[in-house]
């Protein structure tokens, strides 16, 4: 096993609007991300590690685990082998050009069954070398837009 391999994505959120944290859900499938190609990533596990509510804004940290994607490239490789390959060096030396175009994550208020708008405090790769990605700046504005609408 790699040392460098992808360990977990951690991303911060705050609602845009009140909501009650024993109502809320949050719910994430993946992201997309472009380079000179697109690829969507998806994750095996996602975990709420800290929700803080203040003045009835929601804060969320959430930990997911398990990448996979459907590059092309990489789709004959088992789970175990892309997770090697979707290393430190991959996201980092695709930083210059890497633009995260889509998070695929919702707030759904299930008492008042709507979905709770957000903003994306901060989004962070996690590697097995203790080397972290920082992709906040990363996550174009119209997606950014979309989350927080």
């Amino acid at each position: 096993m790699k040392r460098d391999k992808f360990k977990k994505m951690r991303l911060w959120l705050e609602t845009m609007k009140p909501a009650k944290a024993d109502d809320c859900a949050l719910l994430l499938k993946g992201l997309t991300m472009e380079t000179s190609e697109t690829s969507n990533f998806s994750m095996e596990s996602v975990e709420q590690k800290k929700r803080e509510l203040k003045n009835g804004i929601l804060s969320v940290e959430m930990e997911a685990r398990g990448i996979r994607t459907d590059d092309k490239r990489l789709a004959h490789l088992k789970t175990g082998k892309q997770a090697e390959v979707l290393d430190y060096n991959y996201f980092k030396s695709r930083m210059p050009e890497m633009v995260i175009t889509d998070i695929q994550a919702e707030v759904f208020d299930f008492r008042k069954k709507r979905v709770v708008p957000f903003a994306v405090k901060r989004l962070e790769f996690s590697f097995g070398n203790g080397k972290k990605v920082d992709m906040t700046d990363r996550v174009s504005v119209l997606s950014l837009d979309r989350l927080a609408g």
